[in-house]
């Protein structure tokens, strides 16, 4: 039963391997490698967030959303799988709105980011349930004015980044966008980064039906979901006129 790497091993995540290994854990991140790109990027001005998007044939695009709102000043983009997605997102929200209740202040991003993760972590400590399949880029404007992103993995792990990539095209796209990040970026060019590094990722072409983009301004704190005509532009920029 135990003879070969990975056999009966990956039973239960209560198993450990004996090289150390959880591998109901690691195939947890398998989802998410599998999954849709997702990119996160912070800059001086706020939060912008991207997500592909899968489209089936004949499917309302409007009923795909894998960038969704958890407060009014925080917004998550996730990949992997959708269904464990929402229930987190879930958890999130009802998050939010406690720590309203409690300190009279908006939620924090690292709070959210703690929490997902904490409940991600029961589920690599014990038999009987799988890990989430689920990574999440958390962005949010905090209270203090300040612009945070965090990116939270299937096994209960967070960590503060200037701009992530998670999914199947954060190897080639996050080449891309290691290369041409500066904090000093407008949001507007923060929002054309994270697109020619979707576009990096040759996945297929990009069109407004499957992007998604939200921004957070430092200025507002607000979130707000780019509409289809908005995305357009972004995507298909008017070319100047020759003289």
């Amino acid at each position: 039963m135990f003879g070969i790497s990975g056999a009966g091993y990956d039973m239960s995540t209560s198993i450990f391997s004996p090289d150390g290994r959880i591998f109901a854990a690691e195939y947890a991140k398998k989802a998410v490698e599998q999954g849709a790109t997702s990119i996160g990027i912070l800059v001086d001005e706020g939060i912008v967030l991207l997500a592909e998007k899968k489209i089936q044939p004949l499917q309302e695009p409007d009923s795909v959303e894998k960038i969704s709102k958890i407060d009014e000043h925080v917004g998550v983009a996730t990949s992997g799988l959708m269904a464990d997605a929402r229930k987190l997102i879930a958890e999130a929200r009802v998050k939010a709105q406690s720590y309203w209740l409690t300190f009279e202040e908006s939620v924090p991003a690292e709070v959210l980011a703690e929490h997902i993760c904490d409940i991600k972590a029961q589920f690599t400590q014990g038999g009987g349930a799988r890990p989430y399949g689920v990574a999440m880029i958390i962005g949010s404007v905090d209270h203090d004015g300040s612009p945070r992103l965090f990116v939270t993995d299937p096994v209960g792990t967070y960590w503060g980044f200037l701009a992530s990539i998670i999914g199947r095209g954060a190897a080639t796209a996050g080449e891309y966008l290691e290369k041409r990040y500066n904090r000093k970026l407008s949001l507007n060019d923060a929002v054309e980064l994270a697109i020619g590094s979707l576009h990096e990722s040759g996945e297929k072409s990009l069109n407004e039906d499957n992007v998604e983009i939200a921004k957070i301004p430092v200025k507002s704190r607000k979130f707000k979901k780019l509409s289809s005509s908005e995305i357009k532009s972004y995507l298909q920029p008017t070319k100047p006129k020759k003289a």
